[in-house]
């Protein structure tokens, strides 16, 4: 009888069956099995059965990942609010994969590996895996829908839990202030004061134009905001300076109050105040935080949450209920009316 070799030995694929081996090749769906009476058939079997898979993908028209993902921005996001941080994750993606991987290879042990990487190699936290896994099923899901692709991947996702909201304290923000003056840097400034005490998303900030702004009634109009429903909230009066004079420096009413700004035009300079301020190991430290911030301080002003949740611009009264415990004196009203 012939001697097999243990299969935590051999390659992938191949295991020993009756008196020789088995060929099991699996490519996104498509499986494909054949014996072999040796170890060097087998392997060579192997070779021809992914072969045959990958020309039979090759009939639909060969896909990169890249291609998947020039395809995805042009149909489905651009123009979007989501667009520069969809580019953002997908930089991720093509870093792991490779721009040249054929999207008929990415496969769900592919996928879990790029969540491990995410998790250990990046420290990416659960709600961050899965905001890249999103980008990931959107460009699969662009390719499946015009036929690059057979079958759809399971697209694991992670728990993310409950994080503590973080928010400046009044001395983190004169901290700040201190460090906006030293690196001399007046848009950026600017920018980081307006998503304070606006709570717009950076996005919205980057979209306003000089038409949002009614300085006579003193308010700032978000148009295009992530759920689609334009907003309209008081110019609080640290900004009003601020706003006056961008908008004076636009010269059509369509013209944006921070021309050529977005998110990656902030990220250098954020890691810098970052840095400066000794916030590098505060995976929390980020932009989006100044939002929390202004909602936060809402909350701790006594603000109701039905309030609070028209000038963030929330969905649901859920999402604003996460800041409901920064009112104490809420509490203790109605322990006084228990009393």
């Amino acid at each position: 009888m012939m001697a097999l070799i243990e299969p935590s030995t051999l390659p992938r694929g191949i295991r020993p069956y009756k008196r020789g081996y088995i060929v099991d090749v699996s490519i996104n769906g498509k499986r494909r099995t054949k014996t072999a009476k040796t170890l060097h058939a087998a392997i060579k079997a192997r070779a021809a059965l992914v072969e045959a898979i990958q020309q039979e993908t090759g009939k639909r028209g060969h896909w990169t990942l890249a291609a998947a993902i020039e395809r995805t921005k042009d149909v489905v996001w651009s123009g979007t609010a989501s667009y520069d941080t969809m580019c953002h994750n997908c930089r991720s993606l093509l870093e792991f994969f490779g721009a040249s991987m054929p999207v008929e290879s990415i496969t769900t042990d592919q996928i879990d590996a790029f969540v491990r990487h995410c998790q250990t190699a990046k420290g990416n936290s659960g709600a961050t895996v899965n905001r890249k896994l999103s980008c990931l099923s959107r460009v699969l899901r662009t390719a499946h829908e015009r036929g690059k692709l057979a079958v759809l991947p399971k697209m694991p996702r992670r728990s993310e839990g409950e994080h503590r909201i973080r928010f400046l304290t009044q001395d983190e923000e004169a901290q700040l202030v201190i460090i906006l003056e030293r690196l001399a840097l007046p848009d950026v400034a600017d920018a980081v004061l307006c998503l304070l005490y606006t709570g717009f998303r950076c996005g919205e900030l980057w979209r306003l134009e000089r038409r949002d702004i009614d300085l006579e009634r003193g308010t700032i109009t978000a148009w295009k905001t992530k759920n689609h429903h334009p907003r309209t909230i008081p110019l609080v009066e640290k900004l009003r300076s601020i706003i006056a004079r961008r908008a004076a420096a636009c010269r059509q009413d369509t013209d944006r109050l921070f021309p050529g700004c977005g998110n990656e035009w902030l990220r250098r300079p954020w890691a810098i105040i970052r840095h400066l301020m000794g916030k590098d190991d505060d995976p929390q430290f980020v932009p989006h935080m100044l939002r929390h911030t202004c909602a936060t301080r809402l909350s701790q002003a006594g603000v109701s949450l039905t309030l609070i949740k028209e000038w963030m611009g929330h969905t649901t009264i859920q999402t604003t209920a996460r800041y409901a415990h920064f009112s104490p004196e809420d509490l203790r009203a109605a322990a006084r009316l228990l009393g």
